[in-house]
């Protein structure tokens, strides 16, 4: 398990390491920087609605500006999404999903003003865990479809830089394709399961002197 694991995640901290070092390396040009903050998930073809599953993500990024405050920025971060539906008065029933995924994220900036920030990108990932619940506790994830353990998202977001340093941002991330293969249900019509994640987030840059 432990192994299987070490080798999902060793092309993503791979490629996240050669940026860090670039930017070590090319401190004139790239800055770099971390983030954290916190997701509402929910899971676009299943029977729940909502963005009621709460979770978090954490991760570090470098960029570079182009040219007419435009700048790409490459990041590496982990995040949780999944589903939540609670009890209520007329359904005492309750189901809990978690996934834990490690992204790659690859993204375009445009910078107004050198504080209003748009952001457009897409983001490989891998799926490190699954667990399910319900009201009577853990269920055995063997009893769900298997889930793709490689993915693809897209995203868009906007953020705001109180100075060169601090800012705070939105992004909305989509499966570009289902995180489950579409033909297990026998319904030709039916697409399949994608994350729908909203994501709140804090950051703090790095700029070289």
């Amino acid at each position: 398990m432990i192994r299987s694991f070490m080798a999902s995640c060793r092309p993503l901290f791979m490629v996240g390491s050669l940026c860090l070092i670039s930017a070590l390396t090319f401190g004139q040009q790239f800055n770099a920087g971390f983030f954290g903050g916190i997701t509402a998930s929910q899971v676009d073809g299943d029977t729940y609605g909502g963005y009621n599953k709460l979770g978090v993500t954490t991760g570090l990024f470098v960029n570079r500006y182009i040219e007419y405050d435009i700048y790409w920025q490459a990041e590496i971060k982990y995040v949780t999404r999944g589903v939540y539906k609670g009890p209520t008065d007329n359904d005492y029933t309750l189901y809990r999903s978690r996934y834990h995924y490690i992204e790659l994220p690859l993204s375009v900036h445009y910078l107004y003003d050198e504080r209003i920030q748009v952001e457009a990108g897409t983001s490989p990932e891998v799926l490190l865990k699954v667990t399910y619940e319900d009201q009577d506790g853990t269920i055995n994830a063997s009893n769900y479809p298997d889930n793709r353990r490689f993915g693809l998202s897209v995203f868009g977001g906007l953020a705001y830089w109180f100075n060169g340093t601090t800012g705070v941002g939105i992004r909305f991330t989509y499966s570009a394709f289902p995180f489950r293969p579409p033909q297990e249900w026998n319904y030709a019509r039916y697409r399949g399961y994608f994350h729908n994640v909203l994501c709140l987030t804090a950051a703090y840059k790095i700029t070289p002197r």
